[in-house]
């Protein structure tokens, strides 16, 4: 063997027995493993993409899973039709079935549907495909 093989083994064997201070000690008890990582941050501070997702779940996803437009239609004494939309809120069935597939893509469709409905009259934002073919050296 030579010096890198056995400066190798060495320092494998202080990793290893630096970060196991004690046998059968969970990670979280582990007075070497704490210094290296303590496990306190990333519960107390939460991630980018977690919080992220927590503000479009409660400002988005939500409100326009659980509304659904109303179309009422009336008719005027002179004979035009008025059509008037509305949103009505649908209250969540209380009940203890499991949580399936079909569930959560009924809720897509409400989502995309109601999305939908907000954005009309909106300008489109333009798609990668439109952008890149924009570009003079790649584009068209």
């Amino acid at each position: 063997m030579n010096v890198s093989h056995i400066f190798t083994a060495v320092t494998a064997v202080l990793l290893v027995s630096g970060c196991a201070n004690r046998e059968g000690v969970s990670p979280s008890q582990n007075k070497s493993l704490q210094t290296v990582s303590p496990s306190t941050t990333a519960v107390s501070e939460g991630g980018g993409m977690q919080r992220s997702l927590d503000a479009w779940l409660k400002e988005e996803w939500t409100p326009m899973t659980k509304t659904v437009p109303v179309e009422t239609k009336t008719t005027a004494p002179d004979g035009t039709v008025v059509t008037t939309t509305t949103i009505v809120e649908v209250p969540e069935p209380e009940n203890n079935e499991p949580f399936t597939l079909q569930k959560y893509a009924d809720k897509w469709k409400v989502y995309h549907e109601n999305k939908a409905k907000m954005s009309e009259g909106k300008p489109k934002e333009p798609s990668h495909i439109e952008m890149m073919g924009t570009l003079p050296v790649v584009g068209k």
